[in-house]
């Protein structure tokens, strides 16, 4: 069963502190740093990611970020808003079980709540960030080491004496 995060991004914006200070001088540059800080979660993890933004006063644009196949990144239209495109994909989700909405709104959440999907406060991702860089370190860890990885490293470089 393949987990879902759909993230209210400008929510998330506003309820990370670094981000809220950067997000004062600068969205573009705040919008980028939170997609960043996520990378992990659509990198490593087997869920899918997708961070949703209200729009830039043009139609809904979808893309992956980086090129990474599990995580996307959706502008709102103007009319339409971050929200509304949050509770579309929930109404037209076939497995709502598999979705979390990341999100502090009170609203979004009991829209989650309502279709069958779960909600998870915007505090709560650094934890699962560290709980899936743990869990991927510790599978890394259990990997037999290969002939190439275990031997020591030596300086080859002739030094005059």
């Amino acid at each position: 069963m393949q987990e879902h995060l759909i993230i209210d991004g400008n929510n998330a914006l506003h309820a990370i502190p670094e981000l809220a200070c950067e997000l004062k001088q600068d969205r573009s540059r705040a919008r980028q740093s939170l997609l960043h800080f996520l990378e992990p979660l659509g990198a490593i993890s087997d869920s899918l990611l997708t961070v949703v933004f209200d729009g830039r006063g043009g139609p809904q644009s979808v893309s992956k970020h980086r090129g990474m196949e599990g995580y996307t990144v959706i502008y709102s239209s103007s009319v339409e808003g971050a929200d509304g495109v949050i509770e579309r994909m929930l109404m037209a989700a076939k497995r709502p079980g598999n979705i979390v909405v990341v999100t502090n709104d009170s609203l979004i959440r009991n829209c989650a709540y309502a279709h069958g999907a779960s909600a998870m406060k915007i505090e709560e991702v650094p934890k699962k960030l560290d709980f899936t860089i743990e869990r991927v370190t510790r599978i890394r860890s259990r990997l037999p080491i290969s002939k190439s990885n275990k031997d020591k490293f030596e300086n080859k470089i002739p030094f005059p004496d």
